[in-house]
């Protein structure tokens, strides 16, 4: 038996730039973290032959090229089946949370399809980015953490392979200690909001979020960044991101509402929008008021500097 598993993501900055229509014009850079919530792939073999696939539902397979689950059914049409096995899935949180668990299980997928092979992050990444935009709408940056781990600002090329930076150790402290990360609730198909960030009138909003993105890059490796510019750089990405249609609605902004005027020095709605995860920076001393006055879910998180790994039994 062994357990591949890979770290969820907080993306901070450059959301939506990571789309092919976008960075095969312009490039991409993305400043995100690996936390310590994962995603899980089981693999034991199964010496009566056949597959069977456990997630939300059980399928008793011949080839995992039949599957229901989209993503194990390309990985086994784009590497072969591996050998007869019972193969499970499991994530720490619900799914469309805005965390990147599809991403993360296309990294796992990829490495035990080509369990053979270490390749670079990047290669590893980018063949998961493959995988998975073969059958759903994605971007390229959620597997970059899951390869990666840690908190890193990754520039995404026009050709959408993507290098990686890791941000001064100062900033990974400060996003352990004031980072809040609540749930709403409401999980969404990000697929499916993602069509909007593709229109022509989201252009403008995507420039904006790409700036900022390069500019908030610029200062924490020039003259650094504390508290309140991290905070308030995290607001205005938020509200340059609501611009795009389908990612906030009256229920969201009036939970952005009530946490900053609770103590929330800045935050900004994880993924795609339309449900999932709330980021905010908070004090300690604000932290508590700030999750009862939303009465939203918290997620304990801390950045994990690790990126997919394999642990074997």
């Amino acid at each position: 038996m062994h357990i591949i598993k890979a770290p969820l993501r907080i993306s901070l900055f450059g959301g939506g730039t990571d789309l092919p229509e976008y960075y095969e014009e312009n490039g991409s850079t993305i400043i995100s973290m690996a936390i310590d919530k994962y995603m899980y792939l089981t693999h034991n073999p199964r010496p009566t032959g056949g597959y069977r696939l456990t997630y939300s539902k059980v399928e008793e397979l011949h080839s995992l090229t039949n599957a229901k689950h989209t993503i194990i059914s390309q990985s086994a049409l784009d590497y072969g089946d591996p050998e007869p096995c019972t193969l499970s899935i499991v994530s720490d949180v619900p799914k469309g949370t805005g965390l990147g668990s599809s991403s993360a299980l296309a990294v796992c997928a990829y490495k035990l399809f080509q369990r053979d092979r270490d390749g670079h992050e990047s290669e590893m990444a980018h063949a998961a980015y493959q995988i998975e935009r073969q059958v759903s709408n994605c971007g390229a940056q959620d597997h970059l953490p899951a390869t990666f781990g840690g908190f890193n600002v990754y520039t995404i090329g026009r050709d959408g392979r993507a290098t990686a930076r890791p941000v001064p150790g100062h900033l990974v402290e400060m996003v352990n200690k004031y980072g809040l990360l609540l749930y709403t609730r409401n999980s969404r198909p990000a697929d499916k909001i993602l069509e909007t960030w593709k229109k022509p009138k989201s252009t403008f909003s995507l420039h904006s979020i790409h700036r900022m993105a390069r500019d908030e890059m610029r200062v924490w490796f020039g003259t650094g960044a504390d508290i309140y510019v991290l905070a308030s750089s995290l607001n205005a990405t938020w509200h340059a991101k609501r611009e795009i249609g389908g990612v906030t609605n009256p229920e969201l902004d009036t939970q952005y509402d009530i946490a900053i005027d609770a103590g929330a020095l800045g935050g900004k709605l994880l993924g795609a929008g339309g449900g999932g995860c709330w980021f905010f920076l908070v004090m300690p001393e604000s932290r508590q008021r700030v999750i009862d006055a939303t009465g939203l879910v918290e997620i304990p998180f801390q950045v994990d500097p690790r990126g997919v790994r394999e642990m074997r039994f």
